[in-house]
C-alpha cells in the first residue's frame, strides 16, 4: 500500500511545485483612474488594485473627496506610505492604501508651490535614500518634494516630458510621453535619469508592442522589473466617443522593449508597487507605523494562497492515510 502511494504523493508534490512557480508571484500594484467612465462618479477618480498578469482591478475607495480628481504621479516611500500628486489643485497628498482617501500633506491644498491651472502632468518616485522626486510632462522639469509640507524645489529642465518616474537601486529611470498632444513631441520611450543634474539619456523606445497612450504610471517590483499602465482613453486624434482599455506593459530596463501583459480599466494614469526596489540591505521596507500608512505589496495570487494552503495539509492529509492503511 505504502509503495503504491509514493508514486501519487511524488507526482503530486512535483505538480504543486511547478504550478506554484509562476502562480505565486503574480504582482499587483496601485492606480488611479483620473480619465474614465463617469456616469458613475464613486468609481473613477478612485484608488485600484491591479493584478499586473491579467489585469484584474479591485475597487479600493474613491480619492475624489474635495478637488483632488486628477491624481497622476503616485509612488510608495521606503517606509510604506503611499504619495500622490493632484493635478487639478498642484497638491502632494497621501492616500489610504485600504480606504483609497487622499488628504493633503501638511493639510494644505495647492502646497507644491506650482500656481494653479499650471498642466503638471506630474510623475513621482522615491528614491532608496528617501528623497522623494517629481517630474513634469507638461512643463518638462524635475523637482525634489518636502514630503512634510508639499513645496517642490526645481532640480532643472529635463528637457522633455516624462510622464512618470521609477527607481531600481540607485537608478532611475522615466518614462516618455506616449502621443503628441499641444504641440508637445511624443517620446514613448525609456530614459534613464540623473536626478542631481536633471538630465535624460535614452535608452529605448518602448517599440510596437505599446499602444498609442496619452499619460502612464511606471513603477519597479521587489525583483526590479519595470512596469507600466498606459492610458489609451480618447488617444489624441481619436474620436472624443472612443475610450480604450488602459494597457499594462512590462519594460526591459535595459534596451526599453516593452511587452504587452494585458489589458485593465480605462483611464489609468499613475501605478505604485512598493517600496524602492533593489536597495542596499532591506531597501527601507521597515514597518511599525499605523496598518493605513504601511503597505506590505502582497505577491502572491489567488492561486499562490490555495498552494500554500494545499501544502499545508498535504502533510496531515498523507499522514491520515498511512494510518488508515
Amino acid at each position: 500500500m505504502r509503495a503504491s502511494a509514493l508514486p501519487w504523493r511524488s507526482v503530486l508534490l512535483t505538480l504543486i511545485f511547478m504550478v506554484s512557480a509562476s502562480a505565486w508571484a503574480e504582482p499587483f500594484g496601485y492606480s488611479i483612474n483620473s480619465r474614465g467612465d463617469f456616469s458613475d462618479n464613486s468609481r473613477v477618480f478612485a484608488l485600484w488594485r491591479v493584478n499586473l498578469v491579467n489585469g484584474d482591478a479591485e475597487y479600493i475607495g474613491w480619492t475624489g473627496r474635495g478637488d483632488f480628481i486628477d491624481i497622476e504621479g503616485m509612488a510608495f516611500s521606503p517606509d510604506g506610505r503611499l504619495f500622490g500628486a493632484d493635478d487639478n489643485t498642484n497638491t502632494l497628498v497621501r492616500i489610504g492604501t485600504s480606504s483609497g482617501n487622499a488628504i493633503a500633506v501638511g493639510g494644505r491644498e495647492n502646497n507644491t508651490g506650482i500656481p494653479l491651472g499650471t498642466s503638471m502632468d506630474f510623475g513621482m518616485t522615491f528614491t532608496c535614500d528617501g528623497r522623494l522626486l517629481v517630474s513634469s510632462a507638461g512643463t518638462g522639469e524635475l523637482f525634489h518634494a518636502d514630503e512634510e509640507s508639499g513645496l517642490l524645489e526645481r532640480i532643472g529642465d529635463l528637457g522633455l516630458p516624462l510622464v512618470d518616474l521609477a527607481v531600481v537601486g540607485d537608478q532611475v529611470y522615466g518614462l516618455g510621453l506616449g502621443t503628441d498632444r499641444d504641440g508637445t513631441t511624443a517620446v514613448p520611450n525609456l530614459y534613464r535619469v540623473d536626478a542631481e543634474t536633471a538630465s535624460a539619456e535614452l535608452i529605448g523606445a518602448l517599440g510596437s508592442a505599446a499602444s498609442p497612450y496619452n499619460q502612464a504610471g511606471l513603477a519597479a517590483d521587489e525583483d526590479g522589473q519595470l512596469w507600466a499602465i498606459t492610458d489609451r482613453n480618447r488617444v489624441f486624434g481619436d474620436d472624443d466617443t472612443e475610450a480604450r482599455p488602459s494597457e499594462i506593459l512590462r519594460i526591459d530596463p535595459e534596451t526599453g522593449r516593452a511587452t504587452r501583459a494585458a489589458e485593465t480599466i480605462v483611464g489609468i494614469e499613475s501605478l505604485a508597487i512598493g517600496p524602492p526596489s533593489q536597495c542596499d540591505g532591506d531597501g527601507g521596507r521597515d514597518v511599525g507605523m499605523e496598518s493605513d500608512e504601511v503597505h506590505a505589496i502582497p505577491l502572491m495570487s489567488d492561486a499562490g494562497r490555495w498552494l500554500l494552503l494545499l501544502l499545508l495539509v498535504l502533510p496531515a492529509a498523507w499522514h491520515l492515510r498511512r494510518t488508515q492503511s
